[in-house]
């Protein structure tokens, strides 16, 4: 891993918003739910982009075992 300079304040209102006591455990946390975050808008971007099948009966999927 890298080192990258964050301001002191940016890195104690992360601890303070993640919970965690550790600096490096809270940027690292903080940083992975932005990642999901950011995977989550770009699957908005297909949003009514596809047709549902018109022939599919999902009551149909429920009835087979």
């Amino acid at each position: 891993m890298k080192n990258v300079k964050l301001p002191d304040e940016m890195v104690k209102a992360v601890v303070n918003m993640v919970g965690q006591s550790d600096p490096d455990t809270a940027v690292f946390e903080a940083l992975s739910e932005f990642m999901q975050y950011r995977r989550q808008l770009r699957v908005l971007d297909f949003e009514g982009q596809f047709d549902a099948d018109p022939t599919y009966d999902y009551k149909e999927q429920r009835r087979i075992p």
